[in-house]
């Protein structure tokens, strides 16, 4: 049972820093940890040359926010294209042989023959004209031989994908512009990816981080973790499943498509959702160590016993990843899980109270949750808890940053 009262740390809202400031702009990203939130965190709870972990690092705000303060950094994620744009973010390479690269692809442009990969329905995201330029630029990154460049421009081409394809802007989830729309809607994609490239470059000469220890790797964290001695893991695990909070994998499929077979993290398509955690439903119910949980399972099932099992099953793949987790600290290390706690079929789910519970069954000791109010996080403005299509309700307005200590 949690006996520590929640506190709300104003101090916390940052509500006049947009969260994708500076580095943490290269790219759209859904559910960004905001990054001032992140560098307090880090310089509270670790001291210098430590190594925080981020378990669930997605475009890599923890990544970068540890190498500003000069501690070494390491971040697993499932999702392939947020590894992409983490590595991105963190490194510093040759900015003028990047101009140079792209006064390269204005020579020759004209003389560039398309590699346009198999995309399933290419031609009901993308305009004709639109996958002729698109493939043109693939082709000229393919050239690029400097790894760290390589993964800059692959990151410009995934947001270019995301800004010249037939999606409706500022949507998460796969929605095609309407008829009306679409027939003005006609993107530069040469204009737009030499734009978000000389944006981006900007970004990077202005904001050198030295400190570049940091490693990246693609793993689904509910399966042993090949890390060790953590001292610090700061991280926003998923609320719930893709399906009814943030569906990552739709997000990042246009870019998997364009990207097939160059991203150096691997590539992957729509059904990475399934494989988010609670992306499977279970077979049966096992009891986890929490009494929180418990009731909250009782009140959903009482209304909706399928929803109820999903809401489960995502709960017991978050215990796998907190059990992953605790193996890889240190002595006396801190955890801090910035979490949000949601609605279900009218059911109140305290996340902030289960991930406690659930760390304390592995020996950790709870110190503090504090509240802070949302105001400034990339995420979708309506849900859908009750995962029927049309079905939507107002996200969560609070965030929860429990803390605990090994």
């Amino acid at each position: 049972m949690i006996c520590v009262e929640r506190i709300k740390y104003p101090q916390f809202d940052f509500k006049e820093y947009k969260a994708s400031e500076g580095r943490h702009s290269i790219h759209d990203y859904p559910a960004m940890l905001h990054y001032k939130l992140v560098n307090n965190l880090i310089r509270n709870y670790s001291s210098k040359d430590d190594v925080v972990y981020d378990p669930f690092c997605g475009s890599g705000v923890s990544i970068v926010e540890s190498l500003k303060l000069e501690r070494q950094a390491v971040g697993t994620d499932i999702n392939p294209l947020a590894l992409l744009i983490a590595d991105a973010r963190a490194s510093n390479f040759d900015i003028n042989l990047a101009y140079e690269h792209l006064e390269a692809l204005k020579r020759l442009w004209g003389t560039l023959i398309p590699d346009i990969p198999s995309v399933k329905n290419i031609d009901y995201w993308f305009k004709d004209y639109v996958i002729n330029d698109l493939g043109k630029i693939r082709r000229f990154i393919k050239s690029i031989n400097d790894k760290k460049i390589l993964k800059f421009f692959l990151v410009v081409f995934s947001q270019t994908v995301r800004d010249v394809s037939n999606n409706r802007k500022g949507e998460f989830k796969r929605y095609r512009i309407d008829e009306k729309k679409l027939k003005d809607f006609n993107p530069n994609v040469f204009k737009t990816f030499i734009s978000n490239a000389y944006k981006y470059l900007d970004i990077i000469k202005s904001e050198n981080i030295p400190y570049q220890n940091f490693s990246l790797f693609l793993h689904d964290v509910r399966k042993e973790i090949p890390i060790s001695n953590v001292d610090l893991v700061v991280t926003s695990p998923p609320y719930g499943d893709s399906k009814t909070t943030v569906a990552y994998g739709q997000f990042s499929s246009f870019s998997f498509d364009w990207l097939k077979g160059l991203n150096p993290y691997g590539d992957s398509d729509l059904k990475l959702d399934s494989f988010c955690l609670g992306g499977k439903k279970a077979k049966e119910k096992k009891t986890l160590p929490s009494d929180t949980l418990c009731k909250v399972l009782s009140k959903i099932e009482e209304v909706d016993s399928k929803r109820a099992l999903e809401v489960y099953s995502f709960f017991y793949d978050y215990y796998l990843s907190i059990k992953q987790i605790v193996k890889t600290l240190s002595e006396n290390a801190n955890v801090c899980f910035i979490v949000g706690n949601r609605t279900v079929k009218g059911v109140q789910i305290y996340m902030d109270y289960i991930t406690a519970e659930f760390f304390e069954s592995f020996g950790l000791t709870l110190e503090s949750i504090f509240v802070r109010e949302i105001s400034n996080k990339r995420m979708p403005s309506k849900n859908s808890p009750s995962n029927k299509a049309g079905k939507t309700s107002n996200t969560m307005l609070n965030e929860y940053i429990v803390i605990m200590r090994k």
